[in-house]
């Protein structure tokens, strides 16, 4: 098969999303490589590959821009677009933002692929469709790292009852499936009219939250629908090594300050001030407690 052949067959195939066809142009031994697969896999993985691009964008497509081909070597620049309007992952919904990425795929064997790896940039891949990434260690000295989400109802109530709680993970997969149970415990909150806000994270091998309420009975009725079917899923599965819950009642409620933008005086805004105690001018609007 001649280069130009190889090329244009080799991306026909990923542009069909046909991964048994793409499989099938490597040799046995042959493997490969892209950033997110992190390492080479052999043909028979090649479906899950695709399945993983298809996944965030269905609609696919990679458009070669230029080739430079070798004895036993071909490099193809391409530009892939795409829309983001499925989940990447549990807990993350499509921004519906389009993609268009530009890299290149190294191919080499002469009848059959030995090799392909695929160059492109994630971080740009994932800021296109509306993405964050933070840099940041793992670990650093006693510290660990990792991501934290902010969920207010609105509400601006002083919080009567704080809940917090831990829940450990072991892996990636299993810190997905205990976010899907928050997902939809989340929407249980919101849907609870003595809710505040909750603050949920993840570091190290720990997931937390810390939720606000107006008082303990609107906690109740808000945890006794999915919450109740998490603990379940806790008791009698094999979900995480190991949790921790707990209720607090605040000892005392300090002030709320607020700077006037004017004249930069800070102002007592635990009741709504609406004027500046120093120049009469306009404060903010008073945020959630919590």
């Amino acid at each position: 098969m001649s280069c130009d052949l190889q090329i244009k067959e080799y991306f026909a195939a990923w542009n069909a999303h046909d991964a048994v066809r793409v499989a099938a142009m490597f040799s046995p031994d042959g493997t490969y490589e892209d950033p997110i697969s992190r390492m080479p896999v052999r043909q028979f993985d090649i479906p899950t590959v695709m399945g993983s691009i298809k996944l965030a964008f269905p609609d696919f497509q990679f458009q070669v821009a230029g080739t430079i081909k070798g004895a036993d070597r071909m490099t193809a620049e391409w530009v892939l677009t795409g829309t983001n309007t499925q989940s990447l992952k549990p807990g993350i919904d499509p921004t519906g933002k389009k993609l268009h990425l530009r890299g290149v795929d190294v191919l080499e064997g002469e009848k059959n692929l030995k090799r392909a790896t695929r160059y492109f940039d994630q971080k740009s891949m994932y800021e296109q469709i509306g993405m964050q990434v933070i840099v940041e260690p793992l670990r650093q000295g006693k510290a660990v790292y990792g991501y934290s989400k902010r969920v207010s109802s609105g509400n601006s109530s002083v919080p009567a009852i704080v809940g917090m709680t831990w829940i450990r993970f072991r892996d990636q997969s299993e810190l997905d499936h205990i976010r899907t149970h928050s997902a939809q415990i989340i929407q249980d909150f919101l849907n609870e009219p003595g809710f505040i806000s909750i603050v949920t994270g993840a570091a190290g091998d720990r997931a937390f939250t810390v939720t606000a309420w107006e008082n303990e009975l609107a906690m109740h009725r808000a945890l006794d629908k999915a919450h109740s079917r998490a603990k379940h899923d806790f008791r009698t599965g094999d979900l995480s090594p190991g949790v921790w819950t707990s209720v607090w009642k605040p000892e005392h409620i300090n002030r709320m300050w607020l700077r006037c933008p004017s004249c930069s005086q800070p102002n007592d805004a635990s009741h709504d001030a609406s004027e500046c105690s120093n120049c009469g001018s306009p404060l903010p609007s008073r945020p959630e407690f919590w």
